[in-house]
């Protein structure tokens, strides 16, 4: 992901080296020195030239240029990390939201049920008793507080 962005960072780079856009300067009516990339077409102007790119030591500019590849890996890899971050804590939230959807509509049934009927491990149906009703109703209630409130 760094190498194209490095590439074309390094490409301007070389192409506003090369590009050398000639300057003008001549004096106007008022007296005026004008600087321009354009000469005047009826007055006397002078060109002026582009001094030379600044001269870099090649080891420098490798040590430049790996500092500049060490920054932008990290820069990608923190970017990459957030993203995962972000991701994980969205799949969490989500996961949170479906806990706390099932949890109240558990609740709700229990509630507007109560001659419900449960099966036992052995496969008999058997109605709770409303002590055991009402126990279940208190779990499911602290489900509820347990998974919504962590949710807003």
């Amino acid at each position: 992901m760094f190498i194209p962005q490095l590439s074309a960072c390094c490409l301007a780079f070389v192409i506003a080296m090369t590009v050398q856009a000639d300057a003008y300067k001549w004096v106007d009516d008022d007296g005026e020195v004008i600087y321009s990339q354009t000469p005047p077409v009826d007055k006397p102007y002078e060109k002026m030239g582009t001094p030379p790119p600044p001269s870099m030591n090649p080891e420098a500019a490798k040590k430049e240029v790996e500092l500049l590849i060490e920054q932008q890996k990290a820069t990608d890899e923190a970017r990459e990390e957030r993203q995962q971050t972000q991701q994980q804590e969205e799949l969490a939230a989500e996961a949170l939201a479906e806990n706390c959807r099932i949890a109240n509509y558990n609740l709700q049934q229990y509630q507007d049920n109560p001659g419900r009927r449960m099966m036992d491990s052995e496969g008999n149906v058997t109605r709770p008793t409303e002590e055991e009703r009402q126990q279940k109703i208190s779990t499911l209630k602290q489900q509820v507080n347990q998974f919504c409130k962590q949710e807003k």
